[in-house]
């Protein structure tokens, strides 16, 4: 302490009270960084806007601004959805909108309940506003302090209180739910999360509480939330994840049909939602997860063309190293390539496989296995045996590869008509038993074939393949009898089935000689608790869209005026950085500076934009791209590098292709800096 007030004092020297108002000034923030504190960097930097498709939520509060109040209510059932990011944002606008807005904090922490330590800070400063709110807030703003604490019990006993000291604020009782809805491990906390969740919904049958009954129930009972699985998309039309849970429920109760539909939603929502706030699919929550599942379901509906569609999407998918990368467990391209293997084999699409341009995978050995036994197979199955030997030479490298090898060598036995070497191999390969059973049937293993492919429609019930094979191998055992029955089985199963896919064009012959000629699909079951829904196509595009890049026109330190039109038809790379005194800005321009030959040799163009004035733009080293000034920041705030709340221009990357779309992106506090990556993935994306 005294070695405190001895530097204060020596401060003062000649200039007396000036220069310790000086020292005693706080630390400026480093450039992008938040003047809030570190937690607001992380977070959503542009404002919120009133969404279409965001329920009705009841949560009166003190604060006097309406707006406040709408952005409020809009982060609460956000909150309920678990789309947490935008709940922030809508929260964040209503503390921009009323400073005072204790209870908007209190949202921001409620938001951050997957990072305890930002909820902390957010739920102390609710805490240092907490004299300004009503006692029934303030219960709020203690129980949340609690959960900022790891203090688990009293969050939940703070919440019991809230609910019984307001039993009509069903809010509070929605709150309580979710948080025993997490801890639900055994039956009598089920049967009042149970209980919770009905009183909210007898006070408002659509409230997105359905999301939260969906989690209890998934895995056992789902058939308990069928109920919420008809109405969560419905409760809160503008969230993907309130669409994606839906199909949680209708596929564990085997209603493929069902969840392809909700998956299609979720994705459709989401891509929307990406062009409206310009961000690269894999900032979304749950996205790749949502979407290779949306894959799986087209596939099990008999649409592999629409499955091939969303996986080729997510492996197309912009990368980033914190979001997206091959190697990685989560992301749109880790979860879409075994997607794209397993749906090209299964369905036996051969010269599709082999004209797709696959990655190899050395850092996933499962991967390149199934890669190159795709390949493998695909060529023998369509006579290019050269070609089919050197996939299986590249396959006998890899570790424990003996079942891939089989399969391989068993297409390479059936081309050169050698039945036995094709059935022992076959005994080896480990295949699915639809498609065993289809290979059984080639050999004229009859009773092999027709033993598998019951075996498959029975392991796989609801499914289109596993039951259209069961149909073709029944009729080429001469049972039309039980074929017709069978047939009828797979009819409604198959009511949006691609007919050109080979398995069920064989099977337009079939449905004739047992009575249904023509398109022999059957209409989809009909639920009459279900509610009627949107059209599927008006809720966004089924795959990603990258956004248009909005215009570009600033003078360089000589005063030449560059537009993003003068690169009409050439690839641009745009970096927004804060000007020549923030030094990691300058690292960023350098590092790219020092990669603009290898960006020149492919034919991608670099630009920069800083908020220094034309003046300190010329004053600049030169470097081997044009440099603008931006001092408005007029340019900065249309590309939304850009704090809205903060009024402050953030650190933006932009990958601008020929026809001018955003390919890839990064903006926030800190400049993405690591110009060989970018190069990379500009290649890699300009080739798809």
């Amino acid at each position: 302490m005294k070695r405190c007030v001895l530097s204060c004092f020596a401060l003062i020297g000649v200039s007396g009270v000036t220069t310790l108002a000086r020292a005693q000034e706080p630390v400026k923030p480093a450039f992008g960084h938040s003047m809030q504190g570190e937690m607001f960097n992380e977070g959503p930097r542009q404002k919120a806007v009133l969404m279409k498709g965001i329920p009705k939520i009841e949560f009166p509060t003190s604060t006097k601004n309406k707006q406040a109040q709408k952005f409020f209510e809009q982060g609460v059932a956000q909150i309920h959805a678990y789309w947490y990011f935008e709940a922030e944002r809508s929260f964040r606008q209503a503390a921009d909108l009323d400073s005072e807005f204790a209870m908007a904090y209190w949202g921001m922490a409620r938001a951050n309940v997957n990072n305890r330590t930002r909820a902390k800070g957010f739920a102390e400063k609710a805490k240092e506003k907490r004299d300004k709110a009503n006692p029934r807030e303030q219960g709020y703003i203690d129980a949340i302090n609690f959960f900022g604490n790891n203090k688990n019990d009293e969050y939940i006993k703070t919440l019991r209180k809230l609910v019984a000291d307001y039993p009509l604020d069903i809010e509070a009782t929605a709150q309580l739910a979710h948080e025993l809805q997490e801890r639900a491990f055994d039956k009598p906390r089920q049967d009042e999360v149970e209980r919770l969740t009905q009183e909210v919904l007898a006070a408002n049958p659509m409230h997105p509480i359905h999301h939260y009954r969906i989690h209890l129930w998934d895995k056992p009972n789902n058939e308990n939330a069928l109920d919420s699985a008809h109405k969560s998309g419905l409760a809160e039309q503008a969230s993907a994840h309130m669409w994606h849970m839906e199909g949680h429920i209708y596929t564990q109760l085997k209603r493929y049909g069902d969840a392809a539909v909700s998956q299609e939603a979720s994705a459709r929502v989401d891509h929307a939602h990406m062009s409206r706030v310009q961000i690269i699919p894999d900032q979304i929550f749950n996205y790749a997860h949502n979407n290779q599942w949306l894959s799986e379901s087209f596939e099990f509906t008999g649409q592999p063309q629409k499955a091939l569609e969303v996986a080729r999407n997510l492996v197309a998918n912009p990368r980033h190293p914190k979001y997206n990368t091959l190697a990685g467990f989560s992301g749109s391209a880790s979860q879409g390539f075994p997607r794209l293997l397993e749906t090209l084999e299964r369905y036996e699409l051969w010269e599709a496989a082999l004209s797709e341009k696959f990655e190899s995978i050395s850092s996933k050995p499962e991967w390149e296995r199934n890669r190159l036994r795709l390949l493998g197979c695909a060529a023998y199955a369509t006579g290019k045996r050269a070609l089919g030997q050197t996939y299986l030479d590249e396959l006998t490298k890899l570790k424990d590869s003996d079942k891939a090898v089989a399969a391989v060598k068993c297409y390479a036995a059936l081309g050169e008509n050698n039945s036995a070497d094709a059935s022992k191999l076959l005994d080896a390969a480990g295949l699915p038993k639809e498609r065993e059973a289809l290979l059984r049937l080639q050999l004229g293993e009859l009773d092999k074939a027709l033993t598998l492919a019951r075996d498959a429609a029975k392991s796989r019930p609801n499914q289109v393949l596993p039951q259209a094979t069961l149909v073709r191998v029944l009729h080429a055992s001469g049972k039309l009898d039980e074929t017709k029955t069978e047939l009828e089985k797979l009819r409604p199963l198959a009511a949006r089935a691609e007919l050109d896919t080979p398995l069920l064009a064989a099977l337009g012959l079939v449905a004739q000689q047992c009575g249904t000629p023509g398109d022999w699909r059957g209409a989809p079951p009909a639920d009459p608790l279900a509610l009627s829904r949107p059209k599927i196509e008006s809720l966004g595009p089924l795959s990603w869209v990258a956004p248009t890049a909005p215009g570009l026109s600033l003078k360089d330190g000589n005063g030449k005026k560059i537009s993003l039109k003068d690169y009409a038809g050439k690839p641009v790379i745009v970096l927004f950085f804060l000007g020549a005194a923030c030094e990691r800005c300058m690292e960023q321009v350098n590092a790219f500076a020092a990669e603009a030959e290898g960006y020149r040799k492919v034919g991608i163009n670099i630009l920069a934009v800083s908020l220094d004035p034309q003046e300190e733009v010329k004053k600049m080293k030169a470097f081997p791209f044009p440099v603008l000034a931006n001092p408005d920041l007029k340019t900065f705030k249309s590309w939304r590098a850009f704090d809205d709340f903060e009024d402050m221009a953030l650190h933006g990357t932009f990958l601008v292709d020929g026809t001018g779309k955003l390919r890839w992106m990064d903006t926030g506090f800190a400049p993405f800096t690591d110009a060989k990556f970018v190069l990379g993935e500009a290649q890699r994306m300009l080739k798809l």
